[in-house]
């Protein structure tokens, strides 16, 4: 698979060993086929890919990232993501960006992402955490540049952006 990112925030994992992403790629065009957004969260070790919506949810991550104050006050929006994976499981993630109340406000990335099995044969359904990826210190201004370049690459994909 080919991805080209156009939103990428990276950051020093708190381990020291190596570093942690959130990004927001595109498969390039193919056959007339949709482009495919999906975002990465990753760790030093392990990360995952899960597709969004479409070109609206994009642009509602990258309005979101836009819309996290300068300034220490309090914010914070979910964005919820999700995909069947086959099998019957599903597959689901909330990232939210932020600032947080109970530290002294400082801006944040926090993506968790779910698998659900559903029961069978009299078993009952069961939902397992995945992987956890959290910036708890989000260098704002860098944040909104890459919200910004990412609703440009929006506009050329024919869905318009905001005006920086």
């Amino acid at each position: 698979m080919n991805f080209e990112q156009v939103f990428t925030y990276a950051w020093k994992h708190h381990t020291g060993k190596g570093s942690s992403v959130l990004s927001v790629a595109y498969e390039p065009d193919e056959a007339g086929r949709p482009r495919r957004w999906l975002l990465l969260a990753g760790l030093p070790d392990f990360s995952e890919l899960l597709g969004f919506d479409d070109a609206a949810h994009v642009r509602e991550f990258a309005l979101a990232v836009l819309e996290l104050p300068l300034t220490a006050r309090f914010h914070e929006q979910d964005i919820e993501l999700y995909e069947e994976t086959g099998a019957r499981k599903a597959r689901s993630a909330t990232l939210t960006v932020g600032r947080d109340p109970s530290d002294e406000l400082r801006a944040y990335f926090a993506y968790q992402s779910y698998y659900d099995f559903p029961g069978r044969n009299g078993l009952p359904a069961l939902t397992g955490l995945g992987l956890q990826v959290v910036c708890d210190d989000v260098d704002v201004a860098r944040a909104h540049a890459e919200a910004r370049a990412l609703l440009a690459a929006l506009g050329k994909a024919g869905l318009p952006g905001q005006p920086a």
